[in-house]
């Protein structure tokens, strides 16, 4: 009866051997069946000067991740570590294309395709001075980024009578003279955004002639000068 219980402790702990390998066997043909993911799925377009930081977290595999750029070249200022951050602060306000790839433990991997151009930050150009009493339409012009943009007064005050579309569109007739600054926070067509500072100058008409320059003294007399010589021709005459 001893060798009959041995070898029947010999043939469970075959079988659960037996049973581990399969289970094994199982789960790893499962999990290389199965496709990664990394949040974030997209990678955000970078601006120049602007610091930059995004990490990447793979999922639905078996960690450790790593990462690594397998194709093209990351704008230049940026890098990518092997845990997946890719920052700095890029330079250049260029072109770009180059692939993000990730792999998990098991070797399963996924590209991320980085394609566009490193944009600039966005600048606005002030509108001509305007002037009291005299009505005004003209667009902000915007340099940088992506158009449509989108505008928003942060702070500040527009000149009387005068008002900023969403659009950029500034209107109205201006009613007082004077300096008025804004702060404006201006959004591109990629929800590129910078907070820019706009200068709005109003000057008054002039509404009469200045008379104590000297060369308007001289022009005077000389016109009283000759309205008298006028009227003294006139009085010979009768």
């Amino acid at each position: 009866m001893a060798r009959a219980a041995r070898a029947a402790a010999t043939w469970c702990r075959q079988l659960l051997a037996g049973a581990g390998t399969a289970g094994l066997l199982l789960w790893s043909a499962t999990a290389a069946a199965q496709s990664i993911n990394v949040t974030p799925s997209s990678i955000p377009v970078p601006v120049q000067g602007v610091p930059y930081s995004v990490t990447f977290v793979g999922s639905n595999g078996v960690a450790p991740y790593q990462f690594l750029v397998s194709t093209g070249v990351l704008p230049v200022g940026l890098s990518l570590s092997a845990s997946g951050a890719l920052t700095g602060t890029p330079t250049t306000a260029a072109a770009y294309s180059f692939t993000i790839t990730v792999s998990d433990f098991l070797g399963r991997e996924l590209d991320l395709t980085g394609t566009g151009a490193v944009t600039s930050t966005l600048v606005i150009t002030p509108p001509p001075a305007l002037l009291v009493n005299i009505p005004y339409s003209g667009q902000i012009q915007v340099t940088g980024g992506t158009g449509p943009y989108t505008f928003a007064i942060n702070s500040g005050t527009l000149p009387p009578g005068m008002s900023l579309s969403a659009s950029g569109m500034l209107v109205g007739t201006p009613t007082a003279p004077g300096s008025y600054v804004l702060v404006i926070q201006v959004t591109d067509a990629n929800g590129l955004s910078s907070v820019i500072t706009l200068n709005i100058n109003v000057t008054a008409l002039a509404t009469g002639i200045p008379v104590n320059e000297p060369w308007m003294l001289a022009l005077a007399a000389l016109g009283l000068g000759w309205l008298g010589r006028r009227q003294l021709r006139q009085r010979q005459q009768y």
